[in-house]
């Protein structure tokens, strides 16, 4: 199994999505969102790779969708060890600079 990791800027999208859906929303939609992103990362923990493949986006970069929300990660296989690098809403264009942007390595 996989150790996931939650990159800052995953840390604040995810956190950032929690109090607005609280605010527009209610806390009991917000708090399924975040047990289904919890979910999310617990799924690629056991299974890695199973994120559809974005390499445009960077090498080893995948992502996941718990709807409307994409969230992209990369996989090092080396040290068995997921990254969350974003949490964003699906609307908005994913781009390489966004993932790495305050992302450490």
């Amino acid at each position: 199994m996989a150790t996931v990791r939650l990159s800052l800027p995953a840390q604040s999208d995810e956190a950032f999505i929690a109090r607005d859906l609280t605010q527009k929303a209610g806390h009991r939609v917000a708090a399924n969102y975040v047990a289904q992103f919890q979910r999310l990362y617990e799924r690629f923990g056991a299974f890695p790779e199973s994120g559809a493949p974005r390499p445009k986006l960077g090498t080893h970069v995948r992502i996941g969708v718990v709807s409307p929300f994409t969230v992209a990660y990369r996989y090092d296989a080396e040290t068995e060890t997921v990254l969350i690098l974003r949490v964003i809403h699906g609307r908005r264009r994913l781009t390489r600079a966004m993932l790495l942007a305050g992302v450490e390595t």
